[in-house]
């Protein structure tokens, strides 16, 4: 009989694509979570906007890793090779949007809310595989994937008309001051209320979100091994802060703001690090996974979420919620063994 670390080992080889997406999805989440503090009470209590926090996240990143790539001497390391230069594009422009559509619906939407609208993407992406890349898309696969939408329509509750943003600022303050960074008193109202408007407006730029994230997903697994994780990662972040740049400057009411408290850069690096970790993990995941397998294993990142809003921002978990993870890890496990 086989020992028990040859048993991990098989494990490992078998499932290293599938473990690193789900590694992947806990950085998204601390990534999420860190973002709407700093919507909420960075900039003084007045907030920053999405395209402030991501300009600053990707430029950071794109520096950095365009310093590394270039001290290994890797050609065409910020916009990728003349063979994959288109996609690496598409890849860069479609995971930017994606990334906007969830730091936008973060400022009306909880955490588990927003994360749901996100996993229409994997599924958009398996179907989009299956004709541009002829991957397997079998029934077992559609039948996990659909039992994982089922759970994720029990956490979502469409059905409640509630327009209340449930987020306990007062709890969320406490926690911060606790575990992350002490922060000065701010004057924020107890509840933070959502207008219908607001709401269906922050689900219609989720909506665009997910249509980047599939466009992302399929470029990346058309690249293939074409180009290192962190070259993907770096055009996608270099781009990213181009287009952040020009938003910042065209669209009114924005504009450049500085981070005004060593807080906000706290904020700020948990950001970028945890971004460029989720970017990194996931591309490495999806080289070594066909994007059928992996679809299951990203809605673990609901389990994750929910653990989000109920531990920093006092959201609280009903059996709904509860039997909707469930789901989603069941089948995760299933997929995976």
């Amino acid at each position: 009989p086989k020992s028990l670390q040859a048993e991990l080992q098989a494990f490992w080889q078998r499932n290293k694509g599938l473990l690193l997406v789900v590694l992947s999805q806990l950085f998204a989440t601390l990534m999420n979570t860190t973002t709407r503090v700093l919507e909420v009470e960075g900039n003084h209590g007045n907030g920053m906007h999405p395209f402030q926090i991501l300009f600053w996240r990707m430029s950071v990143t794109s520096i950095l890793a365009s310093i590394y790539l270039w001290r290994q001497k890797t050609p065409d390391f910020l916009l990728g090779a003349k063979g994959i230069r288109l996609l690496m594009l598409g890849r860069s422009l479609g995971g930017c949007f994606g990334v906007l559509g969830m730091y936008y619906s973060l400022m009306y939407l909880p955490i588990a809310d927003a994360t749901v609208v996100t996993f229409l993407a994997p599924s958009l992406a398996c179907w989009a595989c299956s004709f541009i890349l002829k991957e397997s898309f079998t029934r077992i696969q559609q039948l996990a994937a659909l039992v994982s939408l089922v759970g994720v329509v029990l956490i979502a509750r469409p059905w409640s008309p509630s327009l209340e943003l449930d987020m306990d600022v007062s709890h969320m303050m406490d926690v911060i001051n606790s575990t992350l960074v002490p922060v000065p008193a701010i004057d924020l109202q107890p509840h933070v209320v959502v207008s219908a408007g607001q709401r269906a407006g922050a689900v219609a730029v989720a909506m665009l979100g997910v249509l980047g994230n599939t466009l992302a997903i399929t470029t990346i697994r058309w690249i293939g091994k074409r180009a290192s994780p962190l070259q993907t990662v770096n055009t996608f972040s270099f781009w990213c802060a181009v287009l952040a740049a020009l938003a910042m400057v065209a669209v009114p009411g924005i504009g450049f703001v500085l981070p005004s408290a060593w807080q906000d850069w706290t904020y700020l690096a948990v950001i970028t690090i945890s971004g460029y970790l989720m970017q990194f993990v996931f591309a490495a995941g999806l080289q070594h996974e066909s994007s059928t397998r992996v679809t299951c294993m990203v809605y673990t990142q609901m389990v994750f979420a929910i653990a989000a809003d109920l531990m920093v921002f006092g959201t609280g978990l009903n059996l709904m919620s509860v039997a909707g993870s469930a789901l989603i890890l069941v089948s995760s496990v299933y997929i995976a063994v």
